[in-house]
Order: structure tokens, then sequence, then C-alpha cells
């Protein structure tokens, strides 16, 4: 019978002992202890047990002790080598040569930097054949007068250049809003380009929405005039946004940097700033037409915070 022993050799230890090596069987049954440590002579003479049991196996026992007394030499106990034992050692398994790994920090896609040609040559549209209209509307979102200017005049080329950067802001803003998405690790229905259909149609679901809404309770409540103005100046504020984000979409597409998250915040942060002069353009108009305050609290309450909070429930959940 042959035993096969794995070990690992350690010339600073002492030899281990092999434990529960062999179960000894008897004729009554079977008798293991893992505590007792198994002699190889035990495990023969254990073996032969079962051969006969009419004294041979008190015959080679004593056999086998004789010869451990004729090994003795000056008290020191040889031990006879065992070829039935096997010894084998453990080998270290090489799992090969691993390189350095460095993740990509944004990925890109293909279909951003088209969206971004398209919004950049509104732009250059825009910027080269309504240069005057384009600077008149930056000063609208701090300077009143020049809104209500604006207001009044309503010609047609106006009007183009309007249509115009309202189509670069919902590309632009939809875009922002699929980053901030992907940034803040929000699961959507869809992937890659899908997903920013999907956020395409969510910003231009909510806007069309709001200002149905807006016109219903104007004419509900007799207000058009108020309401059409304060709608005004909702659009040219969403153009401005639009052009002011332009940038920080293009920054944070190609940001070659770990920390992703300086451009994402700066944009949100531009966002509730004009989101803010807005707010408190809709308060001095509606003010400025002696409109009451309780209402126009709950006006601006329903319309204005209340499907932000629902909108972010819903993307939350």
């Amino acid at each position: 019978m042959i035993f096969e022993v794995t070990y690992q050799q350690d010339s600073l230890k002492e030899p281990i002992t092999l434990v529960g090596l062999y179960q000894k069987q008897n004729a009554e049954g079977m008798r293991n202890n893992p505590s007792e440590s198994a002699l190889l002579e035990d495990v023969f003479i254990g073996e032969n047990k079962n051969v006969n049991s009419d004294g041979t196996v008190l015959r080679l026992k004593n056999k086998k002790r004789q010869q451990e007394q004729d090994m003795i030499v000056d008290n020191l106990e040889l031990l006879e080598p065992r070829n039935e034992v096997k010894l084998v050692t453990t080998v270290a398994v090489n799992e090969g040569l691993h390189l350095p790994e460095r993740p990509i920090n944004n990925i890109s896609y293909d279909w951003i930097t088209l969206l971004l040609l398209v919004a950049l040559g509104l732009f250059a549209s825009v910027r080269t054949t309504w240069n005057g209209y384009m600077m008149s509307l930056f000063q609208s979102t701090v300077n009143n007068s020049t809104a209500i200017r604006i207001f009044q005049e309503k010609n047609n080329s106006l009007l183009q250049g309007a249509f115009q950067l309202d189509v670069l802001f919902y590309l632009v803003f939809s875009i922002f809003v699929f980053q901030a998405l992907m940034f803040f690790r929000i699961e959507l229905p869809y992937q890659h380009f899908f997903a920013y259909l999907f956020c395409l149609a969510l910003v231009v679901l909510y806007f069309s929405i709001k200002k149905v809404i807006y016109r219903f309770i104007g004419t509900l409540i007799e207000k058009k005039g108020e309401t059409g103005e304060f709608l005004f100046n909702v659009d040219n504020f969403k153009r401005v946004t639009g052009l002011i984000l332009l940038p920080m979409v293009a920054t944070i597409a190609f940001f070659p940097f770990e920390e992703e998250n300086i451009p994402v915040y700066i944009g949100m942060a531009i966002i509730v700033f004009l989101y803010s002069l807005l707010t408190f353009r809709g308060f001095t108009i509606l003010l400025r037409k002696q409109f009451s305050i309780f209402y126009l609290f709950l006006y601006f309450c329903t319309l204005e915070f209340l499907p932000l909070v629902l909108l972010y429930k819903i993307l939350m959940v």
C-alpha cells in the first residue's frame, strides 16, 4: 500500500507529525481517532490483522521490535526509510504576467461630437447673421428694460434667430442632462444614444407642458399679457443657458483629467444661477402688474418647484 503525503519543506520548524494518516480497523468495526499519531509500522500491522488472527500479529510485532532494538546506536533510534511513503512537494502556480491597468476616465461618444458640431453650426449662424440680437439677449437677463424692448419688437428676423437658439438649447441642455445622469450613475431604461433621445424627449416634454399650463392658468385668471411676458423671458433665459452650456458640455465630453466633477458642478451652478434670475424676474413682472402675492407664491410653487421635485423623485426611483 502506497501513501502520498503533501508537505512543504521548512528547515526552521520541527518535523510535522502525520496525524490521522490511517484508520485502524478491527473485527468489530471501524475506529478512527484524529488526535492520535499513526506510526507507519502500525499501519502495516493493522493491515495484516485482517489476514490472520491466530498469533501472526503478535509474531510480527515482536519481529518489528527486535529490528528496532538492533537499529539503536548510542541510544539514538534510527528510522528506517519507507519506500511506500511518497512525498510530494507543493508547487507554486505561475498565474502569468499582469500588466498595470489604467481605466479611461471618460467614455467617448461619437454621437456627442456630431451633436456638438450641429450646435456649433447653429451658434455660428446666429453669431454671423444676428449678432446684435445675441448681444441684446445676454443683456436682457440682467436688464429688464432690454427684455421689454425685445418683447415689444418681435420682428421676423429676430424670430428666426430665436428659433435656431431654441434648437441649440434643446440639443445642448439634453446633452448636459445626459452627462449629469451618467456622472451621478442614475440608471435609465436606455443606453448611450437612446438614453440621450430619452433625455431630449423628457426636456422637450417638460418645457412644452409647462408652457401650456402657464397659458391655460393665465387665461383662467385673465392675466394673459403678464403670462406671455413671463414666458418670453423664460425663452430668453433658455437661449442664454444653451449658449453658456455649450462650452461646458464640450469640456465635460473631452475633459482629460480625473476630476470630471468640476465641469459638471460648474454647469449645475450656472443653471441654478440663471434659474434664480428667471424666478426673480417673474416675481418682478407679476408684482408690477399688481398680482396677488398669495396667488403669486402658489403660482410659482405649483408650476416651477413642484414639477422639479416630482422629476427628481422619478429619476431617483
